[in-house]
């Protein structure tokens, strides 16, 4: 099972070349270990834009109705409430590394404005953003994911994976700057995201993971099956 989950494949390609583009930019000196943290920070809303965007496809050609439109409204509502609230603590723990440009927590606008203008940020940034607008066409668009799920279902699924995402990032900043080992927790952080996707990626329709892990979480009160929807919209 574990070939499955870390062997490269069309459906892992994306997350692969991120990863790998990421260390490339340290090993060449276009990014630093706090560009990295940064970028992986970031993510979120890149994360939420894209559910969005699922969310729209799924009313537009798949089996939602037309009327859903008002959820979208109300996730990204809903999301930007959290993502304001997640920032605030980020910020605050940023703002403790006396070299980083963050020094007010609560001018929020203002901070990913100053993230933004870095001047490696330009570089580990797309990267983010590279492999999931390649997981949306490769797998939500050109597998019809849209016509399997409603935008309901999909409205609530950044969350939990957000929560993973968001504690290895300042479990990660912690090892930047109080343990002083800037590139070797950049490398880290980058292998780390990858096991964590790679496993998430791994979590589709008729894969090994996915029977493996329905199987252990059965019980009497959610068969096997539903279990494995829960799944799959979790990890999509």
């Amino acid at each position: 099972m574990l070939k499955s989950i870390f062997y490269p494949t069309q459906q892992n390609a994306f997350i692969w070349l991120s990863s790998i583009y990421l260390l490339f930019l340290l090993y060449i000196g276009k990014a630093s270990a706090m560009s990295i943290l940064f970028a992986y920070f970031l993510e979120t809303i890149v994360i939420g834009i894209f559910n969005a965007l699922k969310m729209l496809w799924s009313i537009l050609y798949g089996k939602s109705k037309k009327t859903d439109f008002g959820l979208i409204l109300f996730f990204l509502l809903h999301y930007g409430m959290f993502v304001a609230i997640q920032s605030l603590f980020g910020f605050s723990l940023f703002g403790m590394e006396g070299t980083s440009p963050i020094k007010e927590p609560f001018n929020i606008i203002e901070n990913y404005g100053i993230i933004l203008n870095l001047e490696d940020i330009k570089y580990a940034l797309p990267s983010i953003i590279f492999m999931h607008l390649g997981k949306f066409i490769t797998d939500y668009i050109h597998q019809k994911k849209y016509l399997e799920f409603t935008a309901k279902e999909i409205m609530f699924k950044p969350y939990v994976r957000i929560f993973v995402q968001q504690f290895v990032v300042i479990l990660s900043f912690f090892f930047i700057v109080f343990g002083e080992a800037g590139i070797i927790a950049a490398i880290l952080l980058i292998f780390f995201r990858l096991i964590i996707d790679l496993c998430l990626e791994s979590i589709n329709k008729n894969s090994k993971t996915l029977d493996y892990l329905s199987e252990k979480l059965e019980n009497e009160k959610v068969t096997k099956e539903e279990i494995k929807k829960q799944l799959i919209i979790f990890t999509e």
